[in-house]
């Protein structure tokens, strides 16, 4: 027994996400108000990521999708990334993002705090960017109107 959970606390600390860690390393933010703030100040939509540390799926989605040139080049340009740990944040960033499945990802209307889209779980580089052009559509149309 004393094996076994040896086994899965040392699977546990291999695979946690380091949530700050990577939120440093693509400068996302990881407070939701500060996200807030900033975006309607840029006029920007902004970005929630919501994970978790010990999350295999959402490591895999940092590490493969979110880090990769092409998607930091486009978020930097057009969002306000926001990085938030479903369990250790929680209480910190509105309930309309508690996601029951995770990874996932809110794209909100700083005007109003609406969710304009939402993705949930892992996805591929360009299928992400699909959604954030996706998200970028309704975002502008929103403003049109």
């Amino acid at each position: 027994m004393k094996v076994f959970l040896l086994s899965v606390m040392m699977f546990s600390l291999l695979f946690s996400a380091k949530i700050d860690d990577f939120a440093s390393e693509v400068n996302y933010l990881r407070d939701y108000k500060t996200a807030l703030k900033t975006a309607k100040e840029q006029n920007k939509m902004i970005m929630v990521v919501v994970v978790g540390d010990y999350c295999p799926w959402c490591k895999k989605f940092e590490r493969k999708t979110l880090k990769s040139s092409e998607v930091k080049a486009q978020v930097k340009k057009d969002f306000i990334p926001v990085v938030i740990d479903k369990y250790k944040d929680k209480g910190k960033y509105p309930e309309a993002f508690y996601a029951p499945l995770i990874p996932a990802v809110y794209f909100v209307d700083p005007s109003n705090e609406k969710t304009l889209l939402t993705t949930v779980a892992y996805m591929k580089k360009q299928e992400y960017m699909e959604n954030m052009d996706d998200a970028l559509t309704l975002f502008t149309e929103g403003e049109q109107e």
